[in-house]
């Protein structure tokens, strides 16, 4: 079994993308962080999607044993919230909750288990070069109708990101007020609701050729999509092409290319990038 992976950070501050590897038990994954809406710092001057994003690499690189990843983010979802609770955020107001959204695998001998939440992604390629989607985009339906407005804007006049983001910016609110509800979308933010929005199941290995795991920072633009390819039929087999670190560094040459958002609709010039791909050896 042979691993690539690769993370970089976005135009934040911090990378609130983590890289998870735990070789002695076969657990790998990605997380994406997510800030409140009200600003925040730790006392060590972290963000709260920093932590949060953290706290799934650190639980996950140190356990010695898994029974179950429902479990584990049961375990991960509670340690956010005394987190949060220690520096005395309202758990009630959505607003100054900070989370992360999670994809994670685990290899056994027989199959891969896996478990998402939020809007990383999980992608199965067979020998065949057959590409399964294994998860869902939950965030996709409340995203669509905030860059709708942001390409009607764009189509009006407005070019500055800026201006597009404070015309966006109520949609992108109450999208976050839909966290961890059947309307929204799920996330680890330390709500007693987050497991109940996880997806999770388990493959065999017939034919499995690689595992790609990635955050929303690594998908490309819908619009470089070529009409007549599917989506992450697309993606996937740019990434097994071009590998991991090239396909990463002309996505950021195309971020730069665009860096009002204006060709390419999407909320940051760069998002924070975190990714890795799985090959098995037969």
């Amino acid at each position: 079994m042979k691993i690539e992976t690769i993370t970089y950070k976005g135009v934040g501050e911090l990378n609130e993308d983590s890289l998870i590897l735990n070789d002695d038990i076969s657990l790998y994954g990605v997380a994406d962080g997510v800030s409140s809406l009200v600003p925040f710092k730790s006392d060590d001057n972290l963000t709260g999607g920093y932590i949060a994003s953290n706290e799934v690499k650190k639980y996950f690189e140190h356990v010695h044993h898994s029974t179950h990843l429902s479990q584990d983010l049961f375990m991960i979802n509670q340690n956010i919230r005394e987190k949060m609770e220690a520096y005395g955020i309202d758990m009630v107001k959505k607003e100054k909750l900070w989370g992360t959204a999670v994809a994670m695998v685990k290899i056994s001998e027989r199959g891969v288990e896996f478990i998402q939440t939020g809007d990383c992604m999980i992608l199965v390629v067979y020998q065949d070069d057959h590409v399964r989607p294994l998860t869902h985009l939950q965030t996709e339906h409340l995203e669509n109708k905030a860059l709708n407005r942001w390409i009607e804007l764009v189509q009006n006049g407005v070019n500055a990101r800026e201006d597009l983001m404070n015309e966006v910016k109520d949609i992108l609110i109450s999208n976050r007020m839909k966290s961890n509800t059947p309307e929204g979308y799920g996330v680890l933010n330390g709500e007693e609701s987050a497991i109940d929005y996880t997806e999770y199941g388990e493959i065999n290995k017939v034919g499995l050729k690689h595992l790609i795991l990635m955050t929303d920072g690594l998908f490309l633009p819908l619009e470089s999509v070529p009409a007549n390819e599917n989506y992450w039929d697309y993606v996937a087999q740019r990434i097994l092409q071009k590998g991991l670190k090239k396909y990463a560094n002309e996505l950021m040459e195309l971020e730069e290319s665009d860096p009002e958002c204006l060709k390419y609709p999407r909320f940051k010039k760069s998002d924070d990038k975190a990714g890795l791909v799985i090959t098995f050896k037969y």
